[in-house]
């Protein structure tokens, strides 16, 4: 497993152990929700890397790589002057926000969440 990958899966196991260990001592649902939400997402970013970079040959995953040989590595496209990924953020704080106070707020937070996704994929073709 790579580096990155063993990161990610690592946490998320200690995500859920956490979020076990906070369930049966308080029983709150809220905190309980959340440290699960944390495992949810560092599990996806783990699947993420998984099967989509799957031929991904980066020097920082090898064992024995010098932060030198790093050096001018192309990563990938990014989009540097999109506003979407700031929505995209202020929609999952709404969503997120809206779980704990209120439920039409956290469906609004989808709705930002959603058209942001779609807009940031069209921008990026």
């Amino acid at each position: 497993m790579i580096n990155g990958r063993r990161l990610f899966v690592s946490s998320a196991v200690f995500g859920i152990v956490i979020a076990v260990v906070y369930w049966f001592s308080t029983h709150n649902p809220d905190g309980t929700i959340l440290l699960g939400l944390m495992a949810t997402a560092l599990v996806f970013a783990a699947g993420f890397m998984f099967f989509a970079e799957r031929e991904a040959c980066l020097v920082g995953d090898r064992d024995d790589a010098l932060p030198a040989q790093a050096a001018g590595e192309r990563l990938g496209v990014f989009t540097v002057a999109s506003s979407w990924p700031i929505a995209i953020a202020f929609g999952a704080f709404l969503l997120l926000l809206g779980m704990v106070v209120l439920p039409a707020l956290a469906a609004f937070g989808l709705v930002v969440m959603i058209v942001s996704i779609l807009g940031l994929g069209r921008e990026s073709r």
